[in-house]
């Protein structure tokens, strides 16, 4: 008896123990306002797990990554310490870790974190290269030869471990090796910017202005070429980050499907991930002015006029503004800014035409509108002023060709292009002809229930004393 209550009392003391739980990296407190929207509405809920399950990884993790994705290095690298303690052999919070410690210029952290990689995945040669890198920003000069020397070994063809093997030994003072290692790793990636520049600073302390030059040309057409990525953990921090193209589709598509206000916020998005994107802005033009948003439509052609980013869209999407808003001097303005930059503009040329029309300047007028249908033939309104302007002339058999053209379009406009045609007939002693286009046009305008062109079509119809309705 006496056996059975000692091992109680000995199993109750063993149910009372437990594991201490890690001790959590502290977190500092996010502004979410301050990142901006695209950033914030993703990383609001991944907060909001956090709060309920402070020790759970993946969530901190995913928080490190969305901040990481975005730059915001300092919180990102908080996070992403957390994740860290919480699954210390997970080998993504580690790398992220020290990737935000390489961009916040502590390399000496960055490579502790990187050599810690190795040692949970020896296999993952992104982190390898990225310790080496480190050791060498360290002014570890020696640490990082060696290392980018028995990376150079296992992977001979990896450009990027010979241009930080060429950097290395340009760093120890070893300026012809330098040069080897750099032209190996343009031969393994022969459009590497990086890489031919570094070749052109070397062979210029070489005294080879030539080759110096040579070099120096390939960086200058391909600044931007790196070898093919095969870093699949920072391939998935750059998914996070919904490119500026990305927002931008799914403003138009949001447009088309009329919800003007998400269109409004997409396109804005897609300028705060890249403020030179121009298309936002000239469809930015069209959503706020769709939206009665006159003074917000101004704003975004104005920041793209001073940016530099001027487009013939864009400033023929103002000019529309501008007529629409009872400014007819700045739309004229607009329109030859169009123009200028694009001659074969149809609808700039026809708008810019019925602006010096409205100011009685006709000839000017006509070459406009003239211009509009060289460049595109189906526009049936151009056409459609061009008759009209020949009918002033008392030119009605020129004015007939110029409307059945127009009449080729079919629109709601199709019934005021039949009536005018039928018109320009009459006028060139074409009663036949005449008869049967009001017919047409009366058809036309009663299948787009325009009643009023329906009974002045009638009256026209009795004044020549023909039947009027629709033909049998």
């Amino acid at each position: 008896m006496s056996w059975l209550v000692a091992a109680v009392v000995l199993l109750g003391g063993l149910a009372g123990c437990s594991v201490p739980k890690p001790e959590l990296a502290p977190l500092p407190d996010v502004d979410l306002d301050s990142l901006g929207p695209n950033l914030s509405e993703q990383l609001r809920p991944t907060l909001r797990a956090l709060e309920s399950r402070p020790g759970d990884a993946a969530v901190a993790g995913k928080a490190g990554m969305l901040l990481q994705a975005y730059g915001q290095h300092g919180l990102a690298a908080a996070y992403l310490a957390r994740a860290r303690g919480a699954a210390p052999a997970d080998l993504r919070w580690e790398y992220y870790l020290g990737i935000s410690l390489e961009r916040l210029g502590r390399p000496a952290e960055a490579a502790e974190s990187f050599r810690r990689c190795a040692e949970i995945d020896k296999t993952f040669l992104p982190a390898r290269r990225r310790l080496a890198a480190a050791l060498l920003e360290s002014n570890e000069v020696e640490a990082g030869l060696s290392y980018y020397r028995s990376l150079a070994t296992e992977a001979p063809r990896d450009a990027r471990i010979w241009y930080g093997l060429g950097r290395a030994e340009a760093a120890a003072g070893n300026t012809e090796s330098a040069v080897d290692h750099l032209l190996k790793a343009v031969a393994n990636s022969p459009r590497y910017g990086a890489a031919h520049y570094a070749l052109a600073q070397a062979y210029s302390q070489l005294g080879m202005p030539a080759e110096a030059e040579r070099h120096l040309e390939h960086y200058e057409r391909e600044r931007h070429g790196e070898p093919a990525s095969d870093d699949r953990l920072l391939a998935a921090i750059t998914a996070l980050r919904i490119s500026a193209a990305e927002y931008l589709k799914q403003g138009v598509e949001a447009r088309e499907e009329g919800r003007s206000d998400a269109a409004i916020d997409l396109h804005l998005r897609a300028l705060e991930e890249d403020p030179g994107l121009v298309q936002a802005r000239v469809n930015l033009v069209i959503l706020y002015g769709s939206a009665g948003q006159a003074d917000e439509a101004e704003e975004q052609y104005r920041l793209g006029v001073a940016g530099g980013e001027a487009t013939a869209e864009l400033h023929y999407n103002f000019g529309v503004l501008a007529y629409e808003t009872g400014r007819p001097g700045e739309a004229a303005e607009a329109f030859a800014e169009t123009l200028a930059l694009n001659p074969a503009h149809a609808l700039a040329n026809h708008n810019l035409g019925q602006l010096l029309e409205e100011e009685g300047r006709v000839d000017e007028a006509m070459s406009h509108y003239q211009r509009a249908v060289a460049n595109r033939p189906d526009h049936g309104l151009s056409h459609y002023k061009i008759g009209m302007l020949l009918m002033r002339q008392r030119r009605a058999s020129e004015a007939v060709r110029a409307f059945r053209r127009a009449a080729r379009e079919r629109s709601d406009r199709t019934p005021t292009y039949l009536f005018s045609l039928a018109a320009a007939l009459l006028a060139s002693s074409d009663r036949t002809g005449a008869t049967a286009s009001f017919r047409d046009a009366r058809v036309e305008a009663e299948t787009h229930g325009q009643v009023a062109l329906v009974e002045r079509i009638d009256r026209a119809l009795r004044t020549m004393g023909a039947e009027s309705g629709a033909p049998d």
